[in-house]
Parts: C-alpha cells; structure tokens; sequence
C-alpha cells in the first residue's frame, strides 16, 4: 500500500556521469518528515542483479528513504549514487 504523499513536495534525483543518465524521484510523506525514493527500473532501462520489491503503480520501485523536513540537492544525489553503487549499476 502506498503511503500518503504531500502533492506539493518532491524531489528529482539524478546521476549524469560517465554517459550515464539515471534518475529517480523522491517523495515527502504527509504528516512525516520522511521523504520515500523511487525509481522506474523500465523507463531507465536499469536492470538489477537483485530483485527490488515495494512496486507502486505509476511510481515505480521503492528504493530507500531519507529523513528530514527537507531534503538538500547534495544529500539526496550521494545517498542515490550510492544506492547505484551498491546495486552495481554504476
């Protein structure tokens, strides 16, 4: 079950080297200040060697999530960056 979003706050996360162009999307949660990162493995043609699991419809899969009222560029780029290295994407 997808949790309940704030419509008025997101967050578009990207890595753009090495002739790599891998974005994903972060999400405030109402009432928390929790912010949910999702990524759409198709639209990025991404495949991972482990299976992902959390799937909402028209978001995509959940993939960490960070903790703050606000989220900086700079914070949100390097926990993404290291979930893309983690997974062996980059």
């Amino acid at each position: 079950m997808k949790p309940a979003y704030d419509s008025n706050q997101h967050l578009h996360l990207g890595y753009y080297e090495n002739s790599k162009d891998i974005e994903a999307t972060a999400y405030k949660r109402a009432n928390e200040d929790i912010w949910d990162v999702y990524i759409d493995l198709e639209e990025q043609q991404i495949e991972v060697k482990e299976p992902l699991f959390n799937y909402v419809e028209k978001i995509g899969y959940k993939i960490f999530s960070l903790i703050g009222k606000e989220l900086d560029d700079n914070t949100s780029s390097e926990a993404f960056e290291k979930w893309l290295l983690q997974k062996g994407i980059i």
